[in-house]
């Protein structure tokens, strides 16, 4: 066996385990929201030794940003977005429709990743910059319909604070989740088509 092949080995290793680790953790916080999501019941969960968890994430805030970020990343890969409808705005609204039903299907893990990424100190900075650029860049998709130009991703991540500032409100204010999403859509559509306007 080569150097090369041990590494990918250990790497394939790394990635399995993060793997584990999240869908027991979101299946704690499913159940308990964010205070059931202690470190020793997510390693005893996975099967790991507690060292072995704080190696690969050093907190519970690490373990539920990244939770966030690939629930984004599972939500843009079920369908091509640039492709739901014939302009902009009609893309977005219905990829943060999506977003809200996943939202509202599972609000305790919901709660859970979206206090954690709230409180998230410095050290997690790099998963709560990841889950950013998640949705910035699924967003940018949808306005531009295909790879988004500098410009679009400036709108994207406009629209993209608009929809976390929306689910910080839902959590922390207990805001209907469907008063929520009328709202979204409202601030959505401002967004764009302001942004529209500007280049017309």
């Amino acid at each position: 066996m080569t150097t090369g092949s041990i590494k990918e080995d250990r790497w394939a290793e790394s990635v399995r385990k993060r793997e584990i680790i999240l869908d027991c953790a979101a299946t704690i916080a499913s159940s308990g929201g964010y205070d059931a999501v202690k470190m020793r019941a997510v390693a005893d969960s996975a099967g790991i030794a507690v060292g072995t968890l704080y190696r690969l994430y050093p907190s519970k805030a690490h373990v539920l940003v990244a939770i966030l970020a690939r629930e984004f990343e599972r939500i843009g890969a079920e369908r091509d977005w640039t492709a739901t409808a014939g302009s902009s705005r009609l893309r977005v609204e219905h990829l943060s429709a999506r977003l809200c039903r996943e939202w509202q299907t599972r609000p305790a893990l919901t709660a859970a990743v979206t206090r954690a990424f709230v409180s998230a100190d410095g050290s997690a900075s790099a998963e709560v910059d990841r889950a950013e650029a998640v949705i910035e860049h699924l967003i940018g998709l949808a306005i531009a319909g295909g790879e988004p130009n500098p410009r679009q991703h400036r709108i994207a991540a406009i629209v993209g604070n608009v929809w976390l500032a929306s689910l910080i409100t839902w959590v922390r204010h207990g805001t209907s989740a469907d008063d929520i999403a009328v709202r979204l859509q409202r601030s959505i559509g401002l967004v764009i088509e302001n942004a529209e306007s500007r280049q017309a």
